[in-house]
């Protein structure tokens, strides 16, 4: 399974830097039509969503995970048949769809074969795993970048060919049924639970927020080097790449200093201040020659990383820690869509920040984030204060 996983992520990580850069330059479309094209496909995939969950549901993890691989190579394929932005809507929801259901059967297969106790350190372990091949995927994404049109066709049909080797990792893995709650405790009660729940609700919509910096990493960032700097277009992978081996070294690191509601308000402070100064030195690299521009894209990507790694950890305790336990899946599930819609409608966002210059778009992205973030921290700050401290347990995606 962690194989797969692996797979998975490699393919990921060679097209996530690639995918706006290809339709824009490959494809010769705009980049406001790219960004629409993405926002719309990726608000339809969340939409999508609740349908995935009843097919894992009706039939299994296992299955839904192969299904949702094979959707997800035809997607990826799709892409070098797209000339309008459409069809840009058409293979980005399917992919999008086919991501979701693949993460949530991904978990329930990993949650099922692990004791209660260890969950935790197996979801880890996998998150490193796949992060390790979201850093491959970022080396040969900057080849495809070096190649050029050659390049990208290259890196669609590998990545086409990782969801393919992972569904036949997976399809002879035998499995155990997981156990958990019966159908007769699900859907209505539960639901009807998270969607009172005023507080839970507020954290999930502000999460669309804190989690921009995933927008920026994979949609302003890779537009900002190759339309508004002189760096060189190989920088995009190598970026994303060092994103990928920061993540993979200081984040359990970071995580380790957030463990209850109280410490999360003084962690979304440090995402807040990382974003702000990771966007101060992307919009200088504008101004500067590209052996200054390198440097300055270098250091904000690593401040970038760590606005990540910190807003990630205060929304792992966060999401947990004011979570009802009895329906914690389905409490998660709902926090999920916060991040999702954030990625829905940040490409379109980004994009058209970006068509009115150079001036908007880092100041723009970093009073999102810090914004969310510091929402986010005072009401945790609040739960804090009136309930017992939770020690939650962290999840890694």
């Amino acid at each position: 399974m962690v194989v797969a996983a692996m797979l998975d992520a490699a393919g990921t990580g060679l097209i996530l830097p690639l995918t706006v850069l290809f339709f824009v330059i490959h494809v010769g479309l705009p980049a406001r039509l790219v960004g629409a094209g993405m926002s719309i496909g990726g608000v339809l995939a969340l939409l999508l969503a609740p349908v995935g969950g009843q097919l894992i549901d009706r039939y299994g993890s296992k299955r839904a995970l192969v299904c949702a691989w094979v959707l997800g190579c035809v997607a990826v394929a799709g892409y070098a048949l797209v000339r309008t932005w459409t069809e840009i809507i058409v293979v980005i929801t399917a992919l999008g769809f086919a991501s979701t259901v693949s993460g949530t059967a991904r978990s329930t297969l990993l949650a099922g074969v692990a004791e209660r106790s260890q969950i935790s350190r197996v979801m880890a372990l996998s998150r490193s795993f796949r992060n390790a091949g979201y850093g491959l995927g970022g080396l040969l994404a900057t080849l495809a970048l070096a190649v050029g049109s050659a390049g990208f066709l290259a890196a669609i049909y590998a990545d086409a060919a990782t969801f393919v080797i992972a569904a036949l990792v997976v399809s002879g893995m035998t499995v155990p049924s997981p156990s958990g709650l019966t159908r007769s405790d699900s859907d209505h009660t539960t639901l009807r639970s998270v969607l009172t729940n005023r507080r839970y609700i507020a954290v999930t919509a502000l999460d669309s927020l804190t989690s921009f910096h995933q927008v920026a990493l994979q949609v302003a960032l890779p537009l900002w080097v190759v339309l508004y700097t002189h760096a060189p277009k190989a920088l995009v992978g190598l970026l994303f790449t060092l994103n990928t081996v920061v993540v993979v070294v200081a984040q359990v690191r970071v995580s380790r200093d957030v463990r209850e509601l109280a410490q999360a308000p003084r962690t979304y402070v440090r995402g807040a201040l990382s974003i702000i100064a990771a966007g101060a030195l992307f919009l200088a690299a504008h101004y500067v020659a590209a052996a200054v521009a390198v440097p300055l894209l270098v250091i904000g990507a690593v401040l970038l990383t760590a606005a990540e790694m910190y807003c990630s950890a205060a929304d792992w305790v966060v999401s947990f820690g004011l979570a009802d336990d009895n329906h914690r899946g389905k409490y998660l599930a709902v926090y999920s869509m916060g991040d999702s819609l954030g990625d829905a409608v940040g490409p379109s966002v980004s994009t058209l920040l970006m068509s009115a210059g150079a001036m908007p778009l880092w100041p723009a992205v970093a009073a999102i984030v810090a914004c969310g973030s510091l929402a986010s921290g005072a009401i945790a700050r609040s739960a804090a204060h009136r309930e017992p401290a939770n020690t939650a347990e962290p999840v890694f995606n």
